[in-house]
């Protein structure tokens, strides 16, 4: 099952000192991001941590229910917003004080979704918080995601798509401050949309067609993926695999995704043209990950 998000908005955790919070972070970063999941802790009015996952796609933040309830969030009222299946109206929250990392905002105001549709999370962070900050997934190190200040590249990186070595690829801000860089499915450019809340990759029927993907059938015999939104909403994907797919200068074959041409496709206007969310089965390929949503830029290394 593929578990999405919010792509366009609108008991009581018990306190941490610092370095329970430090030791309690790394245990729950580590196990999600081996399954498939960037996740940061977050605390809420002073009180957590709490898993959030974060997610460079989704427009909007989102809190599982039962945590805004026992934390007594006051009610925000209904927003209308669009998810990958289709346009929703859900209850907001708003939470006095947020803060992660470098992160540390007030008065913010979070769509409520429910914990079994975000993979047992408390929530997740998207672009409306994040959009002046740098996403940080190190792959290979003890501390995998972290919220970092917006800053210029590391020493080392260089622009342009050049394989094997460091990169920094100078995106284009978009469909509310999403970040798209450029891809080709076999010779054919396509809009890469870099989703870091994605546990696999998924792709419209454009990109499927013009990169001449093909039926797959995996072991346990289900050609239909299960494609769920925050609030629990289903649509379904077929599984297939793409031949081949350039992105950041790293070329792939056979890449499993999901195809359909879901509601964020045509709200973005790319139902017709070959386009693509980055999930964390590509982003993993590298060993650190930069998405920087000021700069609009993404900086890896393999």
């Amino acid at each position: 099952m593929v578990n999405r998000r919010m792509l366009v908005a609108g008991a009581v955790g018990a306190a941490f000192s610092p370095c329970s919070a430090i030791a309690r972070q790394e245990s729950f970063e580590n196990e999600d991001v081996r399954r498939g999941r960037a996740t940061v802790p977050v605390f809420l009015n002073d009180q957590g941590p709490f898993h959030f996952m974060v997610d460079t796609a989704a427009t909007a933040s989102v809190i599982s229910a039962d945590l805004a309830e026992r934390l007594g969030l006051a009610d925000a009222g209904p927003i209308g917003m669009h998810t990958l299946i289709g346009r929703e109206v859900v209850p907001t929250v708003r939470a006095m004080r947020m803060r992660t990392g470098a992160l540390d905002a007030s008065e913010v105001r979070l769509a409520v979704g429910q914990r079994l549709a975000m993979s047992g999370l408390d929530g997740l962070l998207g672009c409306d918080l994040l959009v002046a900050s740098k996403v940080i997934l190190n792959f290979r190190g003890s501390q995998r995601t972290r919220i970092a200040r917006s800053s210029a590249p590391p020493r080392g990186f260089h622009r342009g798509a050049t394989p094997g070595i460091p990169v920094v690829i100078k995106g284009e801000r978009r469909f509310g401050n999403l970040l798209m860089a450029p891809a080709h499915v076999w010779r054919t450019p396509a809009t890469a949309i870099i989703d870091s809340g994605a546990e696999g990759t998924i792709v419209n029927r454009a990109a499927a067609v013009a990169g001449y993907a093909t039926p797959l059938v995996p072991r346990d015999g289900e050609s239909i993926r299960r494609i769920q939104s925050p609030t629990g909403s289903v649509a379904w994907g077929q599984a297939m695999v793409l031949p081949s797919l350039r992105f950041a200068g790293m070329g792939m074959t056979n890449l499993p995704v999901a195809v359909g041409d879901f509601h964020s496709f045509r709200i973005w206007g790319v139902e017709d043209q070959p386009a693509i969310l980055v999930g964390l089965d590509i982003l993993r390929r590298f060993s650190v990950v930069h998405i920087d949503l000021k700069r609009s830029e993404l900086s890896l290394q393999l």
